[in-house]
């Protein structure tokens, strides 16, 4: 990615393209996984992932174009880092590597929530999946314990 402050729209577009690889992330490990204690979060994240994208893809067609201030590419960079699994991952790596990206996603979300120049509607929608995402971190590592 490029330098610059990024546009509103980028930010609801780059949103959107997060929740559809946690989506595919979910769909993957779920069709994978050996372990059939974890499946059915899987499925649950994957579910929730899908009406995420779709509440970013609605707000993205009603949003004034304009900068972000003090956002920039770099900062993208440097908040979504996502590992992926691999074929042969145990139930606990593929959880670990869920937490992670759950981690990075609700941090994006809090970073970008707090654009002083959003409109409230846009921040809303950050807050909440600010809070969904917070969420998901929590049922997640309570099932890391569990294993």
């Amino acid at each position: 990615m490029g330098s610059g402050e990024m546009k509103i729209t980028e930010i609801l577009e780059y949103s959107i393209k997060i929740e559809h690889e946690s989506r595919l992330f979910y769909q993957k490990a779920a069709e994978t996984i050996t372990d059939e204690s974890v499946r059915p979060l899987l499925q649950e994240l994957e579910e929730e992932e899908i009406k995420h994208e779709t509440r970013l893809a609605g707000i993205l067609d009603s949003v004034k174009e304009g900068n972000a201030s003090g956002f920039n590419r770099e900062t993208l960079d440097q908040l979504i880092q996502n590992r992926v699994i691999a074929q042969d991952a145990t139930a606990l790596e593929v959880l670990q590597t869920a937490l992670e990206r759950e981690k990075h996603t609700r941090d994006f979300y809090g970073r970008v929530a707090t654009l002083t120049n959003l409109a409230a509607d846009v921040v809303e929608l950050f807050d909440m999946l600010f809070e969904q995402e917070t969420g998901h971190v929590t049922r997640i590592s309570k099932k890391i314990e569990r294993l």
